[in-house]
């Protein structure tokens, strides 16, 4: 995979990557910041972190989403 092609993955996922002047590859993640970014030196492990976080995310949040069937508490 081309640096080209994993950006625009994470780009996709709204998450940035770039290669960082050590030569590691930074993943930034939606609503992330400094802190909670991720370095690694394998490109595709950078990809894959960021699809795993993002759909760990979407799992989180999946219930909470507007109009989406949700069982009914009984009241």
């Amino acid at each position: 995979m081309t640096l080209q092609e994993a950006k625009s993955i994470a780009r996709h996922l709204g998450c940035t990557l770039r290669k960082v002047r050590s030569g590691d590859y930074c993943v930034k993640f939606p609503e992330g910041n400094d802190s909670t970014a991720y370095y690694t030196d394998n490109l595709e492990d950078a990809v894959n972190v960021a699809v795993a976080v993002v759909r760990k995310r979407e799992m989180r949040i999946a219930p909470y989403r507007v109009g989406r069937n949700l069982p009914s508490s009984g009241a």
